[in-house]
């Protein structure tokens, strides 16, 4: 039943990431050019010295806004810059700039950075901006006139989880969207449908994302920044690397890898802080998921409780385990043990024993002692 279920996983997981790396590795695309100095943050577009511009499509003929807007890269940094022309420039018109790698996983989604004449505004709570790409993203914003001129700087580490090997094809949509007064909306004029760009995508260049020196396991398939470190990404629910900027502890690991560990007493599952292998090195443990007895006498069949095994050495993290702890058919973790041999066991409240073989980089579930 278990190989079963792996199996559905992967093609519910498995074939659609391949596609959409695939995908994204056929699409047209252009590079964006590197330049050889940052542009001004005054003057809009004047002092943006790139021969990559980009415009709406498809402009509505009732739209009253159209705009410019040029795009460079230069060492560790992505700069778009944009010229909006407006016939009414009011408080509560809006530019927006979205970033999406579609060769990243079938999960994921980018990030959206939103602009007004004064300044950068908070996005909505819906795009998924995580608040440290919001912070280290900056931007001068000018109302001259009709025309409302951008320039924004994106660093690598603000960027939306992007392929780790793979060219780095992206979409960058720019919307405007009109208010041209109470109660009137008019339509938003984009170079995007649907969050994709029309015609070719966008390249970055290669080179910042070598300068990184981030050294992920050939199983990562994409990177993500993150508010403490760096995460490696497969196709599982965890991310199969992390890297720290500083040391990482078990907590400081917990807050790295997922947005809201879970306390595992709180759960009622008896899975304990870190473990120990037989070399010594700490394997710490991470719970997520939904916990399916959470009403009492109850059990909800479509929630589960799973936790993420990690190696950690200095300032990297190797997922070497995940699995549930606590599901309507197991029952909860009763005891999470990991003897001297490198033999991980964990035992359930209904009665089932799962164990694991040390295999020197991770662990593989054995039939030992199956019930």
């Amino acid at each position: 039943m278990r190989a079963a279920a792996a199996l559905s996983l992967c093609l519910t997981l498995c074939a659609p990431a391949l596609a959409s790396a695939q995908d994204a590795l056929e699409r047209p695309s252009k590079p964006i050019p590197t330049m050889s100095k940052p542009p001004r943050f005054q003057g809009g577009l004047k002092g943006f010295a790139s021969p990559l511009t980009l415009k709406p499509a498809n402009v509505p003929e009732d739209a009253t806004a159209n705009f410019t807007a040029k795009v460079g890269f230069r060492k560790d940094t992505l700069y778009v810059g944009v010229d909006a022309t407006d016939d009414q420039l009011l408080a509560n018109d809006r530019l927006t700039l979205s970033i999406y790698f579609p060769g990243s996983g079938p999960l994921t989604t980018g990030y959206t950075w939103s602009f007004g004449f004064d300044g950068k505004r908070a996005s909505a709570t819906d795009s998924g901006t995580p608040e440290f790409a919001q912070k280290k993203v900056n931007a001068a914003v000018e109302r001259r006139g009709n025309t409302l001129s951008l320039v924004a700087s994106v660093p690598m580490r603000a960027l939306p989880r992007f392929p780790a090997r793979d060219p780095m094809v992206m979409d960058l949509c720019i919307t405007y969207e009109d208010q041209d007064g109470a109660g009137v909306k008019a339509p938003p004029v984009s170079n995007c449908q649907s969050g994709t760009m029309v015609g070719d995508a966008l390249r970055l260049p290669d080179e910042p994302r070598k300068a990184l020196k981030l050294k992920p396991p050939e199983v990562v398939t994409a990177l993500e920044p993150a508010a403490t470190g760096w995460l490696g990404w497969d196709l599982l629910a965890y991310p199969a690397w992390a890297q720290g900027d500083e040391a990482l502890e078990p907590e400081s690991l917990r807050e790295l890898v997922v947005t809201n560990p879970l306390d595992a007493s709180a759960m009622n599952v008896n899975v304990p802080d870190s473990l120990s292998l037989p070399d010594g090195r700490a394997v710490v443990t991470v719970l997520t998921g939904k916990n399916p007895y959470a009403v009492e006498g109850q059990c909800d069949a479509d929630d589960e409780l799973r936790a993420g095994f990690y190696v950690v050495t200095g300032k990297t993290a190797s997922r070497v385990l995940e699995w549930p702890v606590a599901t309507c058919a197991l029952g909860r973790a009763s005891s999470v043990v990991l003897d001297e041999e490198g033999t991980l066991t964990i035992r359930y409240s209904n009665g089932a024993t799962q164990n694991f073989a040390w295999s020197g980089d991770h662990f593989s579930r054995t039939e030992l002692g199956k019930r």
